[in-house]
C-alpha cells in the first residue's frame, strides 16, 4: 500500500506539511513531476523499519539499520536513504562498478540543461562569477566552514547567496560576519544564478554543487571539519573521494537501478524502489519500539 498523503503526515508535496517548513515561500509546481513516485513508495522499510520524509538520523558506525528516508531533490528525483551514513555510502559506492546506461546519460543531461528552482523565486540577469550557496537558517552556523568563506569573499570575490528559507535574524548574521556586499538577495532565483556562475561552493547540504557538477562547473564545498551527515553528504563523499569530483561517477550513480535515485525519467521507478530495499534486506534491522500506550498486544 502506497503511503497516502494526509494533512498530518510530513509527506513529500503535503502543502501543509511544506507550508510550515516554508511559509510565505511557496514551491515549484515543478515537484509534482514527483508525485508518480513518491506514491510508489512502501508504508514501511524493509522489516517493519520507519520511512520518513525529509528528515536525518543515525546511530554513529552501527553495523544496523533502524530506517529510511527519502527526500525530493532538484525538483527531478527522490533519493531514499538508509538512515547511516555508513550504509549510504556502501550503496553509492557499489554503483560505481557498474556501467552508464543510454538512461543515465539521459537522466544526466537533463540536469544540466533543464535545471529549475524548488520554489517559486525571482529571476535575474546579473552575472556572478563565484557565487557560494548556503545552507538554511536551521543549520546554518553547525555545516558551515565561515573562515573557509570569508577567504573566498575577501580573497577571491564571492558572493553568497543565502537559501531561499534564511530567517530575518540568519540575514542580519550573514550581514555581520560576511559583510550585505557579497549578499546575492535571498529571493532571487539559485539556478539563474548558478547558470551564470564559473565557480560555485556550497555545503553538503545542497544540491546545487551536484547541478554545477552536470555543468562542468567547478564546485568547492565549504563543510566544516567532522560535521555530522547532511542530506547529500555520502554523495558528495563518494564523488570527491579522491579530491576532485569525477563526472562519469556521478553519471554511474545515476545509471543505478539500487542506488536510491529515483529520477522522474526512470522507465522502471518501482523496479528502482524495489532494488534499493533487496539491497539491504540482509542487513540488520532494529525495528521501532512502539509506546507501550499503543501496544494492544497481549
Amino acid at each position: 500500500m502506497a503511503l497516502e498523503t494526509l494533512a498530518f503526515n510530513d509527506v513529500l508535496n503535503n502543502d501543509i506539511a511544506h507550508f510550515f517548513k516554508s511559509g510565505n515561500i511557496r514551491r515549484s509546481e515543478k515537484n509534482k513531476q514527483l508525485d508518480i513516485i513518491h506514491h510508489l513508495l512502501p508504508e514501511k522499510g524493509n522489516h517493519g523499519t520507519n520511512l520518513e520524509y525529509d528528515i536525518w538520523y543515525e546511530f554513529k558506525n552501527e553495523p544496523k539499520i533502524r530506517g529510511y528516508v527519502y527526500t525530493d531533490v532538484m525538483t527531478k528525483f527522490v533519493y531514499l536513504k538508509p538512515a547511516s551514513y555508513m550504509y549510504c555510502k556502501k550503496i553509492l559506492r557499489s554503483s560505481l562498478e557498474k556501467e552508464i546506461t543510454e538512461e543515465g546519460e539521459n537522466i544526466f543531461n537533463d540536469i544540466a540543461n533543464n535545471n529549475t528552482d524548488k520554489y517559486n523565486l525571482q529571476t535575474t540577469d546579473i552575472e556572478y562569477p563565484f557565487v557560494i550557496f548556503l545552507a538554511g537558517t536551521n543549520i546554518l552556523e553547525e555545516i558551515t566552514d565561515d573562515v573557509k568563506v570569508l577567504k573566498a569573499v575577501k580573497e577571491r570575490g564571492a558572493k553568497l547567496k543565502p537559501h531561499p528559507l534564511t530567517s530575518p535574524f540568519g540575514l542580519s548574521f550573514l550581514k555581520a560576519q560576511y559583510g550585505k556586499d557579497c549578499l546575492i538577495p535571498k529571493n532571487l532565483s539559485g539556478h539563474t544564478v548558478l547558470n551564470k556562475a564559473r565557480t560555485v561552493g556550497c555545503t553538503s547540504n545542497s544540491e546545487m554543487g551536484l547541478v554545477a557538477l552536470t555543468k562542468g562547473k567547478r564546485v568547492e564545498l565549504f563543510d566544516r571539519k567532522n560535521v555530522v551527515p547532511k542530506t547529500y553528504t555520502a554523495i558528495y563523499t563518494v564523488l570527491f573521494e579522491n579530491g576532485y569530483p569525477i563526472i562519469e561517477d556521478f553519471k554511474r550513480m545515476l545509471s543505478s537501478e539500487d542506488s536510491g535515485l529515483i529520477s522522474y525519467l526512470s522507465k522502471d521507478p518501482e523496479k528502482n524502489i524495489n532494488n534499493f530495499f533487496k539491497y539491504f534486506k540482509r542487513v540488520l534491522h532494529v525495528r521501532p519500539k512502539r509506546p507501550k500506550s499503543l501496544d494492544t498486544r497481549k
